[in-house]
């Protein structure tokens, strides 16, 4: 699956957008400011849908991006080497399995599709076609999150680690009638800032919501979820949508304590490190200061890493191997909320393999589920 160059690192690659919502406009004005990569069309199920996208992209000659309402046909029409796709949820799992076996890389929003054996099926379709697909987890691209990550390796291990989000916010639409909106909205991007930063997956979950009587939300959009991982340490999220005043950036409040020092994060400044060691810490925190060079983040990292990996014939990070588990992450959390109960992640796993295995229409793509070993067994194997 790693080993192909798909893209000649002398031009841009071309890309097609499927999904002209308020995500799909997002990502065509990163592509149209990209130097890896270029606009070649924008599909969509509503009519005038993709040309707005085009039109607010800022795209020198807009006439020259093509539009059409099946983004896999129009990607092949126009020999596109990726396929970006942040159509809603729920076409999340079709409009992959369709790119992947036209052999077209897929670059897909979080989260990797609605439920966890979709997300499962994909994972045996992309081992069915060999064909790369990676998850944009936009929050590992941050600077911070990787200047975490080295203090970690250096300064752990963990014992506990925390993220606290407060945000006030009332989402119109399906998310004020979706189970669990706090929680599978913006808790994967802690979940997968954590898995990184500790360099350690999820073991065990406990979890509990709420509903104030003021919330607008059918169901709890604040919620308190503490992981066992697999270093042994523990990392609890906290998070609200209900509260208001001092809110948190979208990237959380963190604080991390490890056997040789302690990190905070704001959520947009720089980490503040400290160890017992004073030359130590002055040491470390010279070293944030100067890493001041502009670079790309959020969605444009998660392009540049995949056209990168793309040209350079390697597994980008965020394949949809590795991303699975935090989006089981998300989905145990879900589930330790509705049974009162600690969740065994590979329990979850093992019982979205038996759905998937049920509800999977491609018999080759339905013998790789079964086959596995176990699902984290073929989740961390090579690929």
């Amino acid at each position: 699956m790693s080993s192909e160059v798909r893209i000649p690192a002398d031009r841009r690659a071309r890309v097609v957008i499927v999904g002209a919502g308020s995500m799909g406009a997002w990502w065509a004005r990163e592509v149209v400011a990209s130097d890896v990569a270029e606009l070649v069309g924008v599909a969509d199920l509503a009519e005038g849908a993709p040309q707005r996208v085009i039109d607010q992209s800022g795209a020198a000659d807009p006439s020259a991006i093509a539009t059409g309402t099946d983004g896999v046909a129009l990607a092949l029409d126009l020999d596109a080497d990726l396929l970006i796709n942040p159509t809603v949820p729920l076409a999340h799992h079709p409009v992959t399995v369709a790119a992947l076996h036209a052999g077209i890389p897929v670059l897909g929003e979080k989260p990797v599709t609605e439920t966890l054996p979709e997300a499962l099926s994909l994972v045996a379709h992309a081992e069915l076609t060999g064909v790369p697909f990676m998850v944009s987890q936009s929050r590992r691209f941050f600077r911070q999150v990787r200047q975490l990550r080295s203090f970690v390796a250096s300064h752990g291990p963990t014992v506990m680690t925390s993220a606290f989000f407060s945000l006030f916010t009332e989402h119109d639409g399906y998310r004020r009638e979706q189970d669990h909106p706090l929680l599978r909205d913006m808790g994967i991007h802690a979940f997968d800032a954590a898995r990184y930063i500790l360099d350690a997956d999820p073991v065990a979950v406990t979890a509990v919501g709420a509903r104030p009587e003021w919330s607008v939300y059918r169901h709890d959009a604040t919620v308190s979820a503490t992981f066992e991982m697999s270093d042994g340490s523990l990392f609890a999220y906290h998070g609200t949508w209900n509260a208001r005043g001092l809110p948190t950036w979208w990237n959380s409040e963190w604080r991390i304590g490890a056997q040789r020092g302690s990190a905070t994060w704001d959520g947009i400044g720089a980490p503040v490190l400290g160890t017992e060691d004073e030359q130590e810490t002055e040491r470390l925190r010279a070293a944030i200061a100067a890493e001041d060079a502009p670079e790309p983040d959020q969605i444009a990292a998660s392009l540049v890493e995949f056209v990168s990996a793309l040209r350079e014939g390697r597994t980008p990070l965020c394949e949809v191997h590795e991303n699975l588990l935090s989006f089981a992450m998300v989905e145990a959390a879900v589930a330790a909320v509705e049974r009162g109960e600690r969740v065994l992640i590979d329990d979850l796993l093992e019982e979205a393999r038996q759905d998937a295995i049920t509800a999977e229409a491609d018999p080759a793509a339905r013998e790789i589920l079964q086959s596995w070993p176990t699902v984290r067994e073929a989740l961390v194997a090579p690929h």
